[in-house]
């Protein structure tokens, strides 16, 4: 019974992972509507393009996101158990690990990659299973190939700081363009 458990135990705590992890926005979108002269209904999401002569019979529309969806039930528990926990004074502990000369987007990322990577190898070490393993080992490449990129990419990663340099460089370009004897 006891090697039961232990061998799920790595299973669970990616599934603990997972759902800690997960977070779901519920966003709507606006859309606004009206009848132009040749009677035909014309649909926007930008009110700035609605002609003047018909903006005083605009309908406005609110419709969910397409794109999101209603928290899970592990999310519901997890939102409960955190305002439980708030009602009686604790605070949940933060499951980031802030590292020197990373931002917390970079951060998160990085402890959220390093924690996944710990839990395969746990399942890749107590598993049996070949496919398990092979399973374990590609999802541990994916961890070390996205982690890197998705650090990259983040907000106020590399890449963004070389955008704001670019944009600079060019502005500064237009300046002198600008300023140059015609």
């Amino acid at each position: 019974m006891a090697m039961r458990v232990y061998r799920r135990l790595p299973l669970m705590c990616l599934c603990i992972l997972l759902g800690q992890s997960a977070c779901v926005e519920v966003c709507a979108a606006i859309i606004y509507s009206y009848i132009d002269d040749q009677g035909n209904p014309v649909y926007t999401d930008s009110p700035e393009t609605i002609p003047d002569k018909y903006r005083a019979k605009v309908k406005m529309h609110e419709q969910p996101d397409p794109f999101s969806k209603a928290p899970s039930r592990m999310q519901s528990v997890q939102q409960k158990m955190k305002e439980q926990a708030m009602n009686y004074g604790w605070e949940m502990p933060s499951f980031q690990i802030d590292r020197a000369g990373f931002n917390p987007a970079q951060s998160k990322i990085l402890t959220y990659a390093g924690a996944a990577a710990v839990v395969l190898l746990l399942i890749m070490y107590t598993s049996k299973s070949p496919f398990v393993r092979i399973l374990g080992f590609c999802l541990l490449i994916v961890i070390g190939i996205g982690a890197p990129v998705l650090i990259y990419v983040s907000d106020g990663g590399p890449m963004d700081i070389m955008k704001k340099k670019t944009v600079a460089s060019g502005q500064t370009q237009q300046d002198r363009l600008q300023q140059a004897p015609q």
